[in-house]
């Protein structure tokens, strides 16, 4: 098939020039999803265009548009001429008059801007916003973009945004009560949220900032546990804050890296089998701390279980299935 790919284009740093590219330099979720995602698409034979990223690296199959202004991606898309549109912008990037087939995957919370032909990444998810029926597909990762290691070091990590509704702060808490350091990697837009966060954590916290390439990839896979401790407050936009995804959790499965995560959102339906669930608002002691750290599957047991559930191609296969539906005619909400 062939495949336009829309995501919202970001700038990248303080150069105007520079846009956040597919996959991304540093942080970028959705940059991370799509790119894993073009994986399982490209092996599966099928053409893309991808929107919303210039700057891209160029690889066999894919066109890398420079087009960012809806105007332009309009005319890119009907130049390519493409089976099936693919908008991971929450409509924002996705010109209002394509006539083409589309379908859109939601990375937000709350009630996406395009309803029709949605797909969310799971069933809290898609619950909150109303959809009883539409398609949830996991986030895919491929594993060969992540290092396996068995033998891991003595740090937890986290890694992410670094602010309250990711849990930036129980995650500090937790590793504190472990005896463990906690090693925090990711853009810090809330400077007094990491400010207390370091003054309050002085022995516990090391914030490495935002990282990317190897040194991301090393972190995932060296770390003894990665903590996804996500709070139902705090969000970005406001109200509560349900964790729709969560690609930190395939990522470090796929290395190995057990996961301890909240009970929020999404996580209880894709944490068992490759980590631990805590209640949100759990004191965590200790003996806690320590009986959920003997109680993590292996290195091993983790990354079959990621490959088996998220691997690029099974999500790519089920992706292309969706697409033949909506190619097909079928309307959905």
């Amino acid at each position: 098939m062939k495949v336009a790919m829309v995501i919202p284009p970001y700038r990248y740093g303080a150069d105007p020039s520079q846009w956040i590219t597919v996959p991304p330099q540093g942080y970028g979720g959705i940059q991370w999803v799509v790119a894993t995602l073009m994986d399982g698409l490209l092996e599966a034979g099928c053409q893309i265009l991808l929107l919303g990223a210039p700057g891209s690296p160029v690889q066999a199959g894919v066109t890398v548009s420079a087009a960012v202004e809806t105007a332009e991606i309009h005319a890119a898309i009907e130049a390519f001429a493409p089976d099936i549109v693919h908008d991971h912008s929450n409509a924002a990037a996705l010109p209002p008059d394509v006539l083409r087939p589309t379908v859109s995957t939601h990375h937000l919370n709350g009630v996406p801007e395009r309803q029709i032909n949605g797909i969310y990444l799971s069933c809290a998810q898609r619950t909150a916003a109303g959809s009883v029926s539409a398609p949830v597909i996991r986030l895919p990762v491929n594993p060969s973009r992540y290092p396996f290691q068995e033998a891991k070091d003595d740090y937890l990590l986290f890694l992410g945004r670094v602010s309250a509704h990711k849990g930036v702060r129980e995650a500090a808490a937790f590793a504190r009560a472990a005896g463990l350091p906690l090693t925090v990697a990711g853009p810090a837009w809330e400077k007094d949220y990491l400010d207390a966060l370091l003054a309050d954590f002085p022995h516990t916290v090391r914030y490495v900032g935002e990282v990317g390439g190897g040194t991301r990839t090393r972190l995932i896979a060296r770390a003894r546990a990665q903590l996804v401790l996500s709070q139902p407050w705090g969000g970005p936009f406001g109200g509560r804050w349900i964790e729709p995804g969560a690609t930190v959790v395939s990522e470090a499965a796929a290395s190995g890296t057990p996961v301890i995560a909240s009970d929020n959102g999404c996580l209880p339906e894709i944490v068992p089998g490759v980590g631990t669930v805590l209640p949100v608002g759990q004191n965590i002691t200790l003996g806690d701390a320590k009986r959920v750290l003997a109680s993590l599957p292996t290195a091993q047991a983790v990354r079959e279980t990621a490959v088996d559930r998220w691997g690029h191609h099974t999500i790519a296969r089920q992706y292309l299935a969706v697409y033949k539906r909506a190619v097909s005619g079928k309307v959905w909400t």
